[in-house]
């Protein structure tokens, strides 16, 4: 630890990261790795529970340059599927698809690969301010510490001190609720089960793994008054106990107007805190390891003295994961508009079946899909331009892209 010339008081780092998810402890592994002096703080305690169905998606695995069988409890190679809580459908993919975690189990996994590669780690360290000066930024502690930083990677959520500090706007949400349930599923235990057209603008779900099974629901912030009975319809629809549900915990997902920054001053905002989740799915965990790379890479760039500013950083979120998400919101939008016959092309289709695995696996994109259809694209751009607006007026979120 080095200390700022003009603040011998304040501890010096070339980046602290806020917040030690995978999006944080990501930055900070690769800025270390760099050569950097990175300070990655979170306001909790490790290990510790975070609500997340904890699935990593082979797609976002294939990101980390090490293997997640660590952590991992179950790895899931198949689906089953029901409509509305009724009758479901199984299939099977020869390869895997889904690693099913705990994010105590995760998130402490990726923090200690942060600290071997040379980051410090400060775990409950509540963070009450950041302040600009003339050399990047100071970073307060509730105890009264300070930490001096050239930059800073805001990774500390959609509800972390970062946005509100510097005047971020917020960000809208999705809205969800899981509990654990004793037990392994009745049907497919050993693939997650997805339930589609019960709430608008979600879906169920149940993650299994060591002797118990995440049991989650979320949708629109309209559905959030119902989420309660939802979870207590759904647990019970697949054989459990709503009575045994334990740590019920609810949470939002946070998503971001494409026109709004991911950039201010010296700070990049990276997963959840830059609101990238993807709108179609609700998985976060791969955009935040994938943004949490290009932050990285403008920020060691910066530090180098090869750019002026952090605008790169934005502009590759915006070439690179802005188009998917762009793909993931006009297909949410038409499923929610008619959720059946979506339902039946997974149930009946093997090809689609397929290119859905493809996309779970990253081996192909909503973009690529949706370049599929050809001249027929135009009219996907048409009826979603319509669906989105209908989505508007009816989750909650009373606003438009």
């Amino acid at each position: 630890m080095t200390t700022d010339p003009a603040h011998p008081d304040h501890a010096k780092y070339d980046c602290v990261v806020l917040g030690a998810g995978p999006g944080g402890s990501t930055a900070a592994r690769l800025l270390a790795q760099h050569g950097a002096r990175v300070l990655l703080v979170d306001r909790a305690r490790f290990p510790r529970d975070k609500p997340c169905g904890g699935g990593v998606l082979i797609s976002a695995a294939a990101r980390l340059p090490f293997d997640l069988a660590a952590v991992s409890q179950r790895v899931v190679s198949g689906f089953r599927v029901t409509y509305k809580r009724g009758a479901g459908f199984s299939h099977g993919y020869p390869e895997p698809l889904a690693y099913m975690t705990r994010r105590r189990d995760l998130d402490t996994f990726l923090a200690d690969q942060a600290v071997a590669a040379g980051a410090t780690f400060a775990d409950g360290q509540l963070v009450t301010a950041l302040e600009f000066n003339g050399a990047g930024l100071v970073v307060r502690f509730r105890d009264g510490d300070l930490a001096a930083a050239t930059t800073v990677v805001a990774a500390d959520g959609a509800n972390g001190v970062s946005r509100r500090a510097l005047d971020m706007p917020p960000l809208s949400r999705a809205v969800a609720l899981e509990a654990n349930a004793p037990g392994a599923p009745r049907h497919a235990p050993d693939y997650v089960s997805l339930d589609l057209g019960s709430l608008p603008g979600g879906y169920g779900w149940l993650f299994p793994k060591d002797g118990h099974t995440n049991v989650g629901v979320g949708g629109w912030p309209s559905a959030g008054p119902s989420l309660k009975k939802h979870l207590a319809a759904y647990a019970t629809s697949e054989g459990f106990d709503p009575a045994q549900l334990k740590d019920v915990q609810g949470y939002t997902l946070p998503l971001r107007r494409f026109h709004e920054p991911l950039v201010r001053g010296p700070v990049a905002f990276v997963g959840d805190a830059a609101g990238l989740i993807d709108p179609l799915s609700g998985e976060g965990i791969g955009n935040a390891f994938y943004s949490a790379q290009l932050a990285a890479d403008e920020i060691a760039r910066y530090l180098a003295g090869d750019v002026p500013d952090l605008a790169g950083y934005e502009h590759a979120v915006r070439c690179e994961i802005d188009p998917e998400l762009v793909v993931a919101r006009q297909l949410q939008a038409l499923f929610n508009q008619t959720p059946w016959p979506y339902v039946q092309l997974l149930h009946r289709s093997g090809r689609f079946w397929t290119a859905f695995c493809r996309m779970v696996r990253g081996e192909a994109t909503y973009v690529g899909f949706k370049g599929i259809l050809g001249p027929a694209a135009a009219l996907v751009d048409v009826a979603a331009t319509y669906a989105i607006r209908g989505v508007d007026a009816r989750s909650g979120w009373n606003r438009s892209d």
